[in-house]
């Protein structure tokens, strides 16, 4: 077995919940967007709150997601 060989680590429960936080915040902003896009196409107007929710929430996921990948990169790298 090669010795730069090691059995992946867990993720702390911290961590988990803020993967989670981000996927369901990246899942909310997608079916707002969905909701504003249908409803524009069918000819209405939607709330504008949608707007805001897939306007903040995408990016801030997007970010959450960037800042999961780094840490989970300093932790293969203090291995």
């Amino acid at each position: 077995m090669s010795p730069l060989y090691s059995a992946p680590q867990t993720v702390g429960r911290g961590w988990q919940i803020f993967n989670y936080t981000a996927m369901v915040m990246a899942l909310v902003a997608l079916v707002a967007l969905i909701i504003v896009l249908i409803s524009k196409w069918a000819g209405g107007a939607p709330w504008p709150g949608f707007n805001w929710i897939s306007m903040i929430a995408l990016p801030l996921a997007f970010l959450m997601m960037g800042a999961s990948v780094l840490h989970s990169v300093t932790a293969r790298r203090r291995l």
